[in-house]
């Protein structure tokens, strides 16, 4: 059974606080596969707002985040309005 979209938003919140490359890379495949049951599409569930947010932060732990990114910050609004169920 897959995650809901509120369950995904907040976990793509949490992940944020992670340290282990290798673990949040493992989640982020768990979670890109229950993102697909919500999404039409490889393309929308490579841009979905939950998406950006683990990817970004593999880029932050790689070394290769771009701060600068407007996409990462309406994706961290998208999934904060997500978590709360609206």
């Amino acid at each position: 059974m897959s995650k809901s979209l509120k369950s995904l938003a907040k976990e793509a919140i949490a992940v944020q606080d992670a340290c282990n490359l290798c673990g949040v890379a493992q989640s982020f495949a768990r979670a890109m596969i229950d993102l697909g049951t919500h999404t039409k599409g490889t393309d929308e569930r490579n841009r979905h707002p939950v998406a950006l947010l683990w990817a970004d932060k593999i880029a932050h732990l790689a070394g290769t985040q771009d701060l600068g990114n407007t996409n990462v910050m309406k994706a961290y609004d998208y999934c904060h309005k997500l978590a709360k169920g609206e």
